[in-house]
């Protein structure tokens, strides 16, 4: 994970990474809600006394690890951009 060095900010930059806060400010929107669904499969499954479900668990965990990296990126505490526009030459394969 890559740090921002506030020396290193271009003011060109700064309307493209606002253009990429809008795009992930709306896919966290959709993302939590996605969690959401998540949450109440299991609070579900556990009122009808079915054990958690451990694929639903993995899952959650990893929406809660995506929306963790999206803040990252909104906090400016890295300059790594989540999926999807992460990916590199290399990484579509």
């Amino acid at each position: 994970m890559s740090s921002i060095n506030p020396d290193a900010v271009e003011p060109g930059n700064f309307f493209v990474r606002l253009a990429y806060i809008v795009v992930y400010v709306l896919i966290l929107a959709v993302v939590r809600f996605a969690l959401w669904g998540v949450l109440l499969v299991q609070l579900v499954m556990h009122l009808i006394g079915v054990p958690p479900s451990q694929g639903a668990r993995r899952l959650g965990q990893a929406i809660a690890d995506y929306i963790y990296r999206i803040w990252l990126f909104l906090s400016y505490n890295t300059n790594d951009k989540p999926f999807p526009f992460n990916l590199r030459k290399g990484d579509r394969e």
